[in-house]
């Protein structure tokens, strides 16, 4: 926020200097409702109210209020988006979370601010959300093929400009995908962006693979793909089954009760951590399912992003595509 913001700056370092803690990730750190109250809620208040003398816990009223909040909004009114809440955990969290965002807004109607959630149908999240002075759409009828058109296109074409056996087969060839292929595309992902960006992945994977199939020989692979996604994980762990100690590190991720680093399952085998680092770089391809943490001295687990179909067989199939390794 300070960098978007930067009249915020000085009053978030002053918060982190008084509350250490606001940037703790472990157990010792500060709640997510506490993070937002210190870093971003009370900040941006005190910047609003610095910049433009208004007192956001006044609601509208004589001309000069209205002033002020017109030459506050002329600058925004900015927007928080908080995407996927329905994939955070610790459910109690997030309702503390959502509890102390309306009290904010509540105590301070007029401030130029707002809050934009995605998230899934869950009863801990609609029965805190539906209130008044909350807007719920429900986007389950809402068609985003021609969104994910763009999103294709996009892709695609800046995969052209880097490929050069792309533009040798368009040179000779014409348009590729071809517009039918196109359709067939936004058609078999149904409107779902982390199958898409999934499904692209796959069919430009090849120079990480050393497949000697091109992202033209994939394209109709792709399009006979599960949107469950079993083939995918099966033909991403498949490219990664020779590499030292392979099997041994992702069963033992599988079956961990308890996330470790990659340290740590470096030392439960007894290899070196670079052999881990490198076995899981390599079997990360789909971002819906990965193995791979930011940083190696983080824990590993396996995650599978909840917004696809069908994540429990694809979990359960990570574990049979090893068994039928040995």
């Amino acid at each position: 926020m300070a960098d978007m913001i930067p009249e915020t700056e000085p009053f978030v370092r002053a918060a982190v200097k008084a509350k250490p803690a606001l940037l703790r990730q472990d157990e010792a750190g500060v709640s997510l409702q506490s993070r937002m109250r210190y870093l971003v809620y009370a900040p941006f208040k005190a910047a609003v109210q610095r910049g433009t003398g208004l007192k956001t816990s006044t609601r509208l009223g004589g001309p000069s209020e209205e002033g002020a909040t017109l030459a506050a909004l002329a600058r925004g009114p900015f927007l928080i988006v908080l995407d996927g809440l329905d994939e955070c955990d610790n459910k109690d969290e997030v309702q503390e979370l959502i509890d102390g965002m309306l009290t904010f807004f509540d105590d301070n109607p007029s401030i130029p601010l707002r809050v934009f959630i995605t998230s899934r149908v869950e009863q801990h999240i609609q029965s805190h959300l539906d209130v008044p002075g909350v807007r719920l759409d429900n986007l389950v009828d809402h068609c985003s093929d021609d969104d994910i058109v763009t999103f294709l296109n996009v892709l695609f074409k800046n995969e052209t400009r880097r490929n050069p056996v792309i533009r040798a087969y368009i040179s000779e060839h014409g348009e590729w995908p071809s517009p039918k292929d196109r359709r067939k595309l936004v058609k078999h992902i149904a409107g779902s962006f982390i199958f898409a960006s999934t499904v692209f992945r796959f069919i430009m994977s090849t120079a990480d693979s050393g497949s000697s199939a091109t992202p033209m020989d994939r394209l109709p692979l792709a399009l006979k793909m599960n949107p469950g996604l079993d083939g995918l994980y099966t033909q991403t762990l498949a490219r990664s089954e020779h590499l030292p100690h392979f099997p041994d590190i992702i069963s033992t991720i599988a079956l961990l009760e308890v996330p470790l680093p990659t340290s740590g399952i470096a030392e439960l085998l007894g290899i070196s951590t670079y052999e881990v680092v490198n076995v899981l770089s390599r079997s990360s391809t789909p971002p819906s399912a990965t193995f791979l943490p930011p940083k190696v001295d983080l824990a590993v687990s396996l995650h599978i992003h909840v917004s696809m179909s069908g994540s429990t067989f694809v979990a359960c199939n990570v574990n049979s595509y090893i068994a039928n390794m040995r």
